[in-house]
């Protein structure tokens, strides 16, 4: 057996049994995938195996192959190697590809890079919907949403796949006046807190139609546009959770727990395209942290898991 696949091994057992719920947590996720392939695990095994059984080898290696085969321009996530991800084809078909989806990104380095507020990009995008403003040209409001659409397209984290939700799923969030909070919950946005120094998390909405991203996908000959996300595809990280393959897309793991079965939003993973003006739907800001203490956690993930089972009509899903 080569070394790097022993080393995994041996670490996610050990994981496994750790009382370091994000480490268990992570180790679980492995575990529970059902949509990697044999060949593009065992080839992941092979190549990017962790060279000793720590967590931080194993986070080392991981980043190396993210680095090499999904933060590409076409990543491995979108090539054949991963087909049983693949979502269904009505997804992207004439009709499917009428779909709005949804994206929520992080505007931190946006407003930093052009120097301007998240206030002053709120007016702009209202005159750039309609309002009318004696000082402001539509002209001058689309040039600098361009500029906020350029720095989100260039920034560090452009080269990923993007994950992504459905519209009309989630409508009273997104129509909501704490739709940040809300969509931060229901998506599982843990990663975009407010902070001491900085205070609430910028943000903004994202929309467009399912069909912008099957043609960037067939522009780069990709072998499927959309896919359910995997434990292949991003850093290990304890708020992801994997769906059964009974599922027609991932779910993410709701942060303000469950309150009933509609609570789990449907998530994809798609080819990035590059954002335009007509894409930027609402901004806003997030003000609070979620709480993601190792019991509240550990009760999510738990509620989840359940949830996922009933769904499913799988019993034996994330039984280790």
């Amino acid at each position: 057996m080569n070394p790097s696949h022993q080393s995994l091994r041996l670490l996610l057992s050990d994981l496994l049994g750790s009382t370091d719920v994000v480490l268990r947590a992570r180790a679980e996720n492995f575990r529970f995938e059902e949509r990697v392939s044999p060949a593009r695990h065992a080839q992941y095994e092979a190549n990017h195996g962790p060279a000793a059984a720590t967590h931080d080898c194993w986070f080392e290696s991981h980043a190396d192959y993210l680095a090499t085969s999904v933060h590409t321009s076409l990543p491995e996530t979108f090539q054949a190697m991963n087909a049983d991800a693949a979502l269904k084809a009505a997804v992207s078909s004439a009709l499917g590809g009428e779909q709005i989806l949804i994206r929520v990104e992080s505007l931190d380095y946006a407003l930093s890079e052009i120097n301007t507020s998240l206030a002053d990009l709120e007016e702009t995008l209202a005159i750039y919907k309609g309002k009318h403003d004696p000082l402001v040209t539509a002209g001058d409001a689309k040039a600098l949403l361009q500029k906020v659409c350029g720095s989100l397209n260039r920034n560090p984290y452009a080269v990923r796949p993007r994950f992504a939700a459905f519209a009309q799923e989630l409508e009273d969030d997104i129509e909501a006046s704490d739709w940040a909070l809300r969509l931060r919950d229901r998506l599982g946005l843990a990663h975009l807190p407010p902070t001491n120094a900085y205070g609430p998390h910028p943000v903004v909405l994202m929309c467009y139609r399912v069909r912008e991203v099957t043609e960037r996908a067939h522009a780069l000959h990709a072998d499927h546009p959309l896919t359910v996300p995997t434990v292949l595809d991003s850093e290990p990280y304890e708020v992801f959770h994997p769906s059964p393959c009974e599922q027609d897309y991932g779910r993410t793991l709701n942060l303000a727990g469950l309150i009933d079965d509609d609570r789990l939003a449907s998530e994809v993973l798609h080819m990035r395209i590059d954002y335009a003006p007509s894409h930027i739907w609402k901004v806003g800001s997030i003000t609070a942290r979620a709480d993601t203490s190792p019991t509240r956690l550990s009760t999510l993930r738990g509620d989840h898991l359940a949830l996922l089972q009933i769904l499913s009509g799988r019993d034996d899903f994330g039984v280790l």
